[in-house]
């Protein structure tokens, strides 16, 4: 099926750019019907004027996707199922997500009710960008009383504004569950070929759609379906939800053949959503064991899962499980994300927890996916850093590095337009481990030290404990010379820029000696013996320092005074103790 062009739609619009519709044009309003962002009623002339109710009606017909959209759920709180348009997400994009019902029933008491139905309507995790939560609660008959399935299904209704859906194979149910909750509008579950006649006249009465089940039989489940339908019932499919050896291979094969024979072959009786019930499978698991209930919940998340990537538009599922909401809601935001667009963050320069001048700066892109997990895992770690995420267009750091998005000179220039060196007394900043490559080139374009951090955002903390650290050895600022100054420091990434930035900041050359400490600073490094005259003699002699300089004069900061003799003695070097605060000033003399 050829997808539609603006102008295909445009033909039927009144052509008056009147602006009811909040666009600026009818052109516009074209576009975003075809990205289901609009509906045909949203043009007020078409829908009002009855000179265009035959364009109205055909343009309705023409924009209905194969697998028609079925709305349940009342008072602002609809949910949306259906409305697909093709086969494989590459191939445009799935529009509306596998909507998640939790089952609860009538024999619960009112305590365990309510616990439950909060549980299903309150629980949320924030996932790279997005809430993740559930969409409805379904309540189920277990009792086959209608007055008990009234009550449980108003007290539901009570205690959350999620959609509802109203299980029951007993037509007097479900009407008492309907009359419960008449202005939700809940989907009624379900019409089958002994009840459908009752059910029909249940849902026309109240406006209700439905749930066709016929579980393992394809044709009556089609013949249902283009009954109550051509009667302007609205209805989703349950061609039946099996697990084990052999059905569940026909459980996938009934999903797939029915979404084929809507999109592939037009099969309008078929063109509605599908419902999966991997609930069933804890038929007769009231009494099991923890461990078999523990089991039940493992296979009917899987179920779900699969059925998620097989097409399903709606799951009704009953473990209470929070692993099992995450695993469900997680896999649903991936394979719903929209494949032609980059899920991308806003750029700039970001605090995570709560930085000072002191914390560690770092680099990463803006693809959602990357930008939120790193900052999760800094958060998580209860890092305080400065993060400053560069617009890639939402590109991943491989790929943008591979495709030119993400480079040195994009790095400097965004250090440069946020203005990180007004947060920071340092210069070092972290790149990611996958644009490893960009790290000299940065060095020079923006006169930061660069460390190049792990390709993983997990092992961060690991990495800024044993890593982020200056390289040991004689390091230097500005442009040094035989004359001048060489001053010793340990390479705690801290005290390095203590010593650094004062420095640097007054235009002074000097030569740096960075004593190997395991990344202490100077005065535990002097407690731990890490720093001692026999260790600064020894890198002395391996960096040749001797011969860099025509002076034999060591500065030490304060901390390191208690070490003066044993370096003089070590050395033969005369040691000069000089606090970092006042370093700049007595080298410029």
């Amino acid at each position: 099926m050829a997808r539609l062009k603006p102008l295909d739609i445009y033909n039927y619009l009144p052509k008056t750019n009147c602006g009811e519709c909040g666009l600026e044009s009818c052109m516009a309003f074209a576009y975003k019907l075809i990205e289901h962002e609009l509906e045909v009623k949203d043009c007020k002339p078409l829908a009002t004027d009855p000179k265009l109710k035959k364009a109205f009606e055909d343009l309705k017909e023409l924009v209905t996707p194969p697998v028609r959209p079925v709305k349940f759920g009342g008072d602002g709180n609809e949910v949306t199922i259906g409305g697909e348009e093709v086969m494989y997400r590459h191939e445009l994009t799935y529009f509306n997500p596998t909507a998640i019902a939790v089952c609860v029933h009538d024999e619960m008491t009112e305590e365990e009710l309510i616990r439950n139905v909060k549980l299903i309507s309150e629980w949320t995790v924030f996932r790279v960008g997005a809430h993740l939560c559930l969409d409805a609660v379904a309540v189920k008959s277990v009792s086959r009383d209608p007055v008990k399935f009234a009550k449980a299904v108003k007290l539901v209704a009570d205690n959350t504004k999620y959609p509802l859906i109203l299980c029951s194979l007993d037509p007097s149910c479900l009407k008492a569950g309907v009359e419960a909750v008449k202005n939700r509008r809940p989907l009624l579950y379900a019409a089958t070929r002994d009840n459908w006649r009752e059910v029909a006249e249940i849902a026309l009465n109240s406006g209700c759609p439905v749930v066709v089940a016929s579980p393992g039989d394809l044709d009556t489940l089609k013949s249902l379906a283009a009954t109550l339908s051509s009667v302007g019932i609205q209805v989703a499919l349950d061609p039946g939800t099996a697990w084990g050896e052999g059905v569940l291979a026909d459980t996938i094969d009934s999903f797939t053949m029915l979404r084929r024979a809507a999109i592939e072959r037009g099969d309008k009786n078929v063109g509605w959503p599908l419902v999966g019930v991997p609930a069933t499978l804890w038929i007769g698991k009231e009494e099991a064991s923890e461990g078999e209930k523990l089991e039940t919940a493992f296979k009917e998340t899987f179920l779900a899962a699969a059925l998620i990537c097989r097409y399903a538009d709606l799951l009704i599922i009953n473990s209470k499980e929070l692993w099992t909401f995450l695993a469900l809601t997680t896999l649903r935001q991936n394979i719903y994300t929209d494949p032609r667009i980059h899920p991308a963050v806003e750029a700039g320069l970001f605090a995570v927890g709560s930085p000072n001048e002191d914390s560690p700066v770092m680099i990463t892109t803006n693809y959602a996916s990357t930008a939120f997990v790193v900052r999760s895992d800094l958060e998580q770690s209860k890092i305080d850093a400065w993060l400053v995420i560069i617009d890639t267009g939402g590109i991943g750091v491989e790929s943008s590095a591979a495709g030119g998005q993400l480079n040195a000179a994009k790095m400097a220039e965004a250090l440069s337009e946020y203005k990180v060196a007004e947060k920071v007394r340092h210069r070092a900043v972290i790149i990611p481990g996958l644009a490893a490559r960009f790290a000299g080139e940065l060095e020079d374009a923006s006169g930061w030290d660069v460390y190049v951090g792990p390709k993983d955002s997990g092992s961060i903390p690991d990495f800024l404990k044993s890593k982020y650290r200056p390289r040991d050895g004689l390091r230097y600022v500005g442009d040094p010379d035989g004359k001048s100054s060489v001053v010793l420091v340990t390479n705690n990434i801290k005290d390095f820029y203590r010593v650094k930035m004062p420095l640097r900041n007054a235009g002074i050359s000097a030569w740096i000696l960075v004593v190997d400490a395991d990344g202490l600073p100077v005065s535990e490094a002097v407690k731990e013996k890490k720093l001692t005259g026999e260790t600064v003699k020894a890198l002395m002699q391996r960096e040749d320092v001797e011969k860099k300089v025509d002076h034999r004069e060591l500065v030490v900061p304060e901390e390191a005074a208690t070490l003066k003799e044993e370096i003089e003695k070590a050395t033969g070097w005369k040691v000069t103790v000089v606090p970092c605060e006042k370093l700049a000033e007595k080298l410029k003399k």
